[in-house]
């Protein structure tokens, strides 16, 4: 991705996009340098509740996998190394309690436990606004939010230009291709459009011990059209249609890792695809003291798989093609107004969502089943300037959720409300805390499984709190930047929902269990000075349920913890003005993790190196070279979100689980924008 800086003082233009690395740091002195004019061309923009002291903190990465975009972020990791598994979690909490959206579409669905729910590509992501935890009554998800938004033309077109094009392609030593194609413009003095085309071939790649995994190879189309009409100075219209589609020939566990797909189904392949259509239209109106934004969506994710000729057990009713098709259709109203009130300044957010989410199946003997949620939604908030230093926030939220089954016809419904305190004690350091209650209703049972699920008699709704607060630090000193961020988190979850197996011809029964608890930090510190940005961050999250002290999400076989552990990123930075390079350098650290289910092995510590390097000449105005190494010193390693450990075969083996990352992987790019 390419990010163009245009300094005036050297008249060089020079793109700051990064193979695979992670967000560098915030350098508040470049605010105050008069020679130095952003110019923001093509990459992402990753705002972070966890860590950013500025809306203008960017992540210059480029990525093929969301992991790529997101792990090094504190609190949040994503799981998974295939290409139809990518789960992102936070403090230890799946996208199932994540409110995750692309364009303002709902992206929740629970598809399968063996892919992930995401299918989503981070070439073309604008942005992501990542809520770390719950804090606000805007959302209702009790983990937090992540919000991506795709890039559309006025976001590419440079200086005077009335249209473009983008030219990018890539390769991988371990082991893929890509590349894309971007055209855009104005279609008028107030329409202007986008197309973007991109393609990804995998080959299965090798671990850090050179063990080639299975069931990788495949290749990943997107499709994104916009276009969007500017009605007068205050209002827009937009429309977008985003096309996603992963097929190959996979593995048929594509969470678990080499050994134990080969140990349970020996090299069989499955012909899978994994495919999503989005359209979402929008409307936007600013005016001097309010800004209001409608949407309606459709976000279809189906999920095709043809399973033959797979050695050892396999369920009789899936011998051949099996779909399932998860369908989230909604709108939304959401407005912020500025007002004064009784001489306080008011900031107040306020909206309306529903949404209805279906889920249906369709198996190769003839079986199918269909279930649906209707969620109704109405919140406000108000943040108010109590005093010069001290800002007050409360909010309010009513949720109703309507949830139908074959067995189960079933509604819940809670007020929840939120507030929160920032104390501005001098121009650097401010002092923030913050409470949210919680409500979730029992979501519905995954949908490429051939089983009903029934609510246990009495079943509640999961409820409970969040609390945090911390301390944030910034300052600059001519041409050096410090900054800092500290946040210390509490979470209660009071009648967990879990998930139980009744037997083969009966319905899975969700009921209530423990409740349960997280705990932890994220701490983050910045310094930059001139040409030089570093950023060092360390967070932990420990989890439990709080009657036994196990871990959550430790009731499935070979399941050990959700816990992501504590984790330490580093990341160094340095622009090469005269030569119009850039360099960099970005270390994780994850240390073992010994919170699991008792009996079960510990998750291991690792450390994981990126360098990277860009070249954008100056003499050839939006061409960029970059070259970058992944995972540079070939470790072999398993991230802390996904799939890791042994289970059981029926006849009582044991075999390894371990979804190892690639290993060494040599990136090449080139992009060329005209």
């Amino acid at each position: 991705m390419d990010k163009l800086r245009a300094f005036t003082s050297r008249r060089t233009l020079i793109s700051l996009a990064i193979a695979g690395i992670c967000a560098p740091a915030i350098s508040f002195a470049s605010e105050e340098k008069s020679h130095i004019e952003e110019v923001m061309v093509w990459g992402t923009s990753v705002k972070s509740s966890s860590e950013s002291l500025s809306s203008d903190d960017f992540a210059l990465k480029q990525a093929d996998h969301m992991s790529d975009l997101l792990r090094d972020i504190p609190g949040v990791d994503v799981g998974g190394t295939h290409s139809v598994n990518q789960r992102i979690n936070i403090r230890g909490l799946d996208e199932t309690d994540l409110d995750i959206r692309l364009d303002g579409a709902s992206q929740n669905a629970n598809m399968f436990h063996h892919v992930g729910n995401l299918t989503l590509n981070p070439d073309i992501i604008k942005s992501a606004d990542i809520q770390v935890g719950a804090n606000s009554v805007t959302s209702n998800a009790i983990g937090g939010s992540v919000y991506f938004e795709t890039k559309d033309a006025k976001d590419l077109l440079r200086y005077d230009e009335t249209y473009g094009a983008r030219v990018y392609g890539g390769i991988g030593s371990n082991a893929f291709s890509t590349g894309s194609l971007t055209a855009y413009g104005k279609l008028s003095d107030s329409g202007d459009a986008l197309v973007y085309l991109y393609g990804i071939k995998r080959s299965n790649f090798k671990d850090g011990d050179g063990t080639e995994t299975i069931g990788s190879e495949g290749q990943v189309n997107n499709f994104l059209a916009k276009a969007g009409w500017d009605i007068d100075e205050a209002q827009r219209l937009e429309f977008s249609y985003d096309y996603y589609r992963d097929h190959g020939d996979y593995n048929p566990r594509p969470n678990w890792g080499a050994e134990g797909n080969e140990f349970r189904s020996s090299d069989a392949l499955i012909d899978t695809k994994y495919s999503r259509h989005t359209y979402t239209f929008g409307y936007e109106l600013k005016t001097e003291n309010s800004v209001l934004n409608a949407a309606i969506y459709q976000n279809k994710i189906n999920l095709f798989r043809n399973e033959v000729g797979i050695p050892g057990f396999w369920p009789k009713d899936r011998v051949g093609e099996n779909t399932a098709e998860s369908t989230n259709t909604g709108g939304s109203v959401k407005g912020q107004s500025e007002l004064s009130v009784l001489g306080f300044a008011n900031t107040l957010t306020y909206g309306y969502e529903v949404k209805q989410q279906n889920s249906e199946n369709e198996y190769a003997l003839g079986d199918s089943n269909t279930s649906k949620a209707i969620t109704h939604s109405l919140y406000v908030e108000d943040k108010t300037a109590a005093t010069d230093t001290v800002d007050v926030t409360v909010g309010v939220r009513y949720d109703n959720v309507k949830r139908k089954t074959n067995l189960d016809d079933t509604s819940f419904d809670k007020v929840t409300w939120a507030g929160g305190v920032d104390w501005r004690i001098t121009e650097s350091v401010t002092l923030f805390a913050s409470t949210r209650t919680l409500f979730k209703a029992p979501e519905l049972l995954e949908a490429f499984i051939n089983f009903e699920d029934k609510l246990s008699d009495d079943i509640a709704p999961e409820t409970g709190f969040n609390h945090q607060g911390g301390i944030k630090f910034a300052k600059s000193i001519n041409d050096h930047s410090v900054a800092a961020n500290l946040t210390v988190f509490n979470t209660r979850i009071n009648d967990y929902i879990i998930k139980k197996y009744q037997g083969s011809s009966k319905p899975y029964l969700l009921l209530n269990g423990e409740d349960a608890e997280l705990t932890g930090f994220e701490a983050s510190f910045h310094y930059g000075h001139d040409a030089f940005n570093s950023r060092l961050s360390y967070s932990r999250s420990n989890n439990k349920f709080l009657e036994s002290g196990d871990p959550i999400n430790a009731t499935g076989r070979g399941a050990r913890s959700t816990d992501i552990g504590d984790s330490v990123s580093l990341n160094l930075e340095y622009v090469a003005y005269d030569i119009d390079a850039i360099f960099g350098w970005n270390s994780n650290y994850v240390m073992e993790e010994t919170n699991v289910l008792e009996g079960n092995p510990v998750k291991e510590a690792y450390d994981v190196h990126k360098i990277y390097a860009q070249w954008a000449p100056s003499q050839v105005e939006g061409l960029a070279l970059t070259f970058g190494i992944d995972n540079l010193f070939d470790a072999a390693y398993v991230s802390h979100a996904s799939t890791s450990g042994t289970s059981k075969s029926r006849s009582g083996k044991v075999f390894s689980l371990d979804d190892l990352e690639p290993g060494r992987n040599v990136k090449l790019s080139v992009a060329y924008q005209f």
